[in-house]
């Protein structure tokens, strides 16, 4: 089972840096392996933060993600 990469992960100014604001993420098509039974597991990913300097590219975020279909995780 492969071992996802940060790398993918883009980010870009903050357009608003002066105004606290939140931004919600959800990716509801999240999918892992089981490491004991070597199924999939599927679930939902949801990121919520107040950005700073940086945002989060959604692509990116995207791809990072799905690195996890290969990789062994629990979160139950």
């Amino acid at each position: 089972m492969s071992e996802p990469s940060p790398s993918l992960l883009e980010v870009f100014d903050n357009p608003f840096p002066e105004r606290p604001y939140v931004i919600d993420t959800v990716c509801p098509e999240f999918t892992s392996m089981c490491p004991k039974t070597g199924q999939p597991d599927f679930g939902t990913v949801t990121i919520t933060y107040i950005p700073d300097k940086l945002c989060f590219e959604l692509k990116s975020l995207k791809m990072y993600l799905q690195q996890f279909r290969n990789h062994g995780a629990f979160y139950e």
